[in-house]
């Protein structure tokens, strides 16, 4: 849309007079952006139609959500409104076309992908029920998305209710999502390009879906299996290395699953970056292989190793440092680790509180949250601990990760607690301890040093009675 204004002359002398010439510059400048930022934001939405037949069923218990698919438009799923058998709604325009429907009929939910791409401010898809599942049958491509979902939920089905260990029969259950997807394209063969790629990578990541959920279809481990991945498809990087492949949120993992087993960070970064040219993909894929990494790795015995490969790794790849920071910040789970000096905690008034004053003194740490089911049903525990415990060399501290620190003080009285009850105000204990769930315990030494990480919990009775029974 072409943006045009006019500024009268005498209007401009005015504001001449009493303003800097690179002042109006910039107020110019930025009536520009602005203007051009609202039009580019409203040609970017479209308003989604869906016409249904239902026979001649009512569609008032018919529920519908939409969501643009697509690597540079993250939105989340939103209710369609229903007018009589049309669904209608505004959404973020999906630059490939593609969208997610979310069909919930006689309470089972349906994914279905349709196609609507025009230059129209509104987008029309026909769809009528073929069962409980809606298929779209306005044009070759949503006919062909249609019948890949319909061979999708059969072939799905068929591999749970088969439960097959036969090779041969497995193999071919396997291949069946790309032989599908290859007949499909052939009667429909005037398909868009953006739809035939879709429909290709549905079948393939079908395909690792099938085949990663057969440890538990068939009851073995993985090692067990009697047919290989590798036997059943192809590399990654030839199917799904462009942006539409991160609409499917499996990718980044099957690609990560993919990279050189029992490599080190260094081999599994350049085996990526070497095979991978899509920069969304890449993206996603070093963020899965980081948090894998950062979780699992041995701060207490390689740190320092550890650090200087990822320092490396980092700066080939350019990659962002906050992975470095984080790698840092979970030392503070190795033994000996002093308590994270950045985390701010308060007492029920607001006092500020130093970890500092239990110098002298073990400190077992409940790290909770009101939320908490499995938290608030260890609380009793923990106070029968307290109380029972024979000791004068370990006391006892509660910290609270709630967001609403009203809704902690609440279920504190609900609870009936007792004893040092701090608030983690600023939210950022978690991720200076690399805690990932709680309840979560702790326990630290009388240097206000980590002694125990992810301690045993106090419904374990005897067993912790008798640990912080020993510490001296």
């Amino acid at each position: 849309m072409d943006i045009s204004f006019y500024i009268c002359t005498d209007f401009l002398s005015k504001i001449i007079s009493s303003m800097k010439k690179t002042m109006l510059l910039v107020y110019i400048m930025s009536l520009v952006i602005a203007l051009a930022v609202s039009s580019s934001a409203m040609a970017d939405t479209k308003t989604l139609k869906v016409n249904l037949k239902n026979g001649n069923e009512e569609l008032a218990g018919v529920k519908m959500y939409a969501q643009p698919l697509s690597s540079s438009v993250d939105a989340k799923a939103e209710e369609m409104s229903l007018d009589g058998n049309t669904f209608a709604l505004d959404v973020e325009a999906s630059p490939e076309g593609l969208y997610r429907l979310i069909f919930i009929y006689k309470q089972t939910q349906t994914i279905v992908p349709v196609y609507a791409k025009s230059g129209n401010a509104a987008l029309t898809v026909d769809m009528t029920m073929d069962g409980n599942m809606p298929v779209a049958d306005n044009d070759d491509n949503n006919k062909a998305l249609s019948a890949m979902g319909r061979f999708v939920s059969a072939n799905d089905r068929m591999m749970w209710e088969k439960r097959t260990d036969d090779k041969a029969e497995l193999t071919s259950m396997l291949r069946a999502y790309q032989v599908a997807a290859d007949s499909i394209l052939s009667v429909y063969p005037k398909c868009d390009a953006t739809v035939t790629k879709y429909i290709n990578m549905w079948a393939y990541t079908s395909t690792y879906n099938s085949f990663i959920s057969l440890p538990n279809i068939l009851g073995v481990r993985p090692d067990a299996l009697p047919v290989k991945g590798e036997e059943v498809m192809d590399k990654p990087y030839r199917v799904v290395d462009n942006p539409l492949g991160v609409v499917f949120p499996i990718v980044p993992s099957l690609v990560a699953n993919f990279l050189p087993r029992q490599a080190s960070l260094k081999e599994q970064m350049d085996s990526l970056y070497a095979n991978y040219t899509c920069s969304e993909l890449t993206t996603k894929v070093c963020e899965a292989v980081m948090d894998k990494y950062l979780s699992r790795f041995d701060y207490e015995n390689k740190f320092e190793e550890g650090l200087a490969e990822l320092q490396e790794v980092t700066q080939k790849h350019g990659l962002d440092k906050k992975y470095v920071n984080t790698f840092k910040a979970n030392r503070s789970t190795v033994k000996g680790s002093p308590f994270p000096a950045s985390v701010k905690l308060v007492d029920a008034d607001g006092k500020e509180m130093d970890f500092a004053q239990f110098r002298g003194k073990y400190v077992y740490i409940d790290m909770w949250a009101s939320w908490c089911v499995p938290c608030c049903r260890e609380v009793p525990h923990l106070q029968k601990l307290e109380s029972e415990l024979e000791s004068d060399e370990v006391v006892f501290l509660s910290i609270s990760i709630d967001k609403n620190k009203e809704a902690w003080k609440k279920k504190m009285a609900e609870l009936k607690v007792h004893g040092n009850q701090w608030h983690d105000s600023e939210g950022t204990l978690g991720t200076a301890l690399n805690v990932k769930g709680i309840p979560f315990f702790l326990i630290y030494d009388k240097e206000g040093k980590l002694y125990m990480y992810n301690a045993p919990r106090p419904s374990m009775g005897f067993a912790l009675k008798e640990l912080l029974e020993g510490l001296k």
